[in-house]
């Protein structure tokens, strides 16, 4: 009786180790991927030469000692050293006011712009007359030919006195100064009662002015500029107001400076000879020029010369210094300092990564800046 096959019709079984092989090459396999895929991914040539590093190629000025004269460009105000406030002496009602005692307005010297009713200090003035020819006439006729009495001497002594105090308060009812002025301000009317302040009160004033002689020039200025015109009093200015430009003199300095800004101040006056009516008022902004010593033996150097800390670079056998000049005056002309030896020349213009010690290559170099 035929028996049944459970393998396959016409295969043969396949040997184990087959299997096994097979495994293994995949293991390998991966293990392969793993380490090319940790290799590095650049090849390390060594450090190839290559040609020297270029030096800077820097600008610079060669200065040449020279004289300056020091000017100063400054900014300030008209201002005034001092004002006067007009009062009366005499109490009354005010009758005329001048057109000129206005605000703006001009006033001559010893020029009358307010009068005070006179009438009763005109009385007064026709009370003591009278007194001093009763007291004249009871003097001789005491005793004839005998001396004058002292009483009687003393009685006419007293009523002249009245008499030319009479006539002083009425002098004092037209109201004028000894001085041009002009006037910054006036509310007074015809028929305003003026006076002395404990007579009429806080009403007193009849007005303000000032002479032109008390305009002045505050200018701010810095504690090294100032010490550059030392000393300061007496230098001669330029002033530019308004439309116009005037001749002035410095005639002070502050005391102290101000606590925020540290900054001094300067006063000046203008010339003696300038139009009254010319001058500008106060509180208009003035461009002054101040002009100052002059110094010998300094360098002009161009602003684009100075680094941080007013420091500069100077080229000294091929390399850089740094150098920091003593500052004299920072002008328009440029920044003036003390000669000092420039080596090479200054270094002008950017230059970045400078340090001490760098070898540079000069551009140009001017024999005069």
């Amino acid at each position: 009786m035929p028996q049944d096959s459970t393998s396959p019709a016409g295969g043969s079984e396949r040997p184990r180790w087959v299997g096994f092989a097979q495994l293994a090459l995949i293991l390998l396999a991966i293990v392969v991927a793993l380490y090319f895929a940790r290799a590095p991914s650049r090849v390390d040539r060594g450090t190839i030469a290559g040609p020297a590093q270029a030096k800077p190629v820097v600008s610079v000025v060669r200065p040449a000692a020279t004289e300056h004269r020091l000017s100063l460009s400054l900014t300030g105000a008209v201002t005034l050293e001092r004002k006067t406030r007009v009062v009366a002496e005499v109490v009354g009602r005010v009758v005329w006011v001048s057109p000129k005692f206005s605000n703006g307005g001009s006033i001559p010297a010893n020029e009358v712009f307010v009068r005070i009713d006179p009438t009763e200090y005109a009385l007064e003035v026709e009370a003591a007359k009278m007194a001093v020819a009763e007291a004249e006439a009871t003097l001789r006729i005491e005793k004839p030919g005998a001396p004058p009495g002292a009483l009687a001497q003393a009685r006419l002594g007293k009523a002249r006195a009245a008499l030319a105090l009479a006539e002083l308060r009425l002098a004092r009812t037209e109201i004028s100064l000894p001085y041009a002025s002009r006037v910054v301000s006036s509310d007074l009317e015809i028929g305003d009662l003026v006076g002395p302040a404990d007579d009429v009160g806080r009403d007193a004033r009849l007005g303000v002015v000032y002479r032109p002689g008390a305009l002045q020039v505050r200018v701010p200025i810095a504690q090294g500029d100032l010490a550059a015109l030392d000393p300061a009093v007496g230098r001669l200015a330029r002033v530019k107001a308004g439309m116009g430009t005037y001749r002035a003199r410095v005639v002070r300095v502050s005391a102290v400076v101000a606590p925020r800004t540290r900054l001094a101040k300067l006063y000046l006056k203008f010339a003696d000879d300038a139009p009254a009516g010319s001058l500008p008022v106060p509180g208009m902004f003035a461009r002054v020029r101040v002009t100052g010593p002059e110094r010998g033996n300094v360098y002009v150097l161009p602003d684009s010369a100075a680094r941080e800390s007013d420091r500069l670079w100077v080229v000294r056998d091929g390399a850089l210094a740094s150098l920091a000049p003593r500052t004299v005056l920072r002008s328009p002309a440029g920044w003036i300092v003390e000669a000092f030896d420039a080596g090479d020349g200054v270094v002008v213009g950017t230059l970045p990564a400078a340090a001490e010690g760098l070898k540079v290559d000069i551009a140009q170099a001017p024999s005069k800046q």
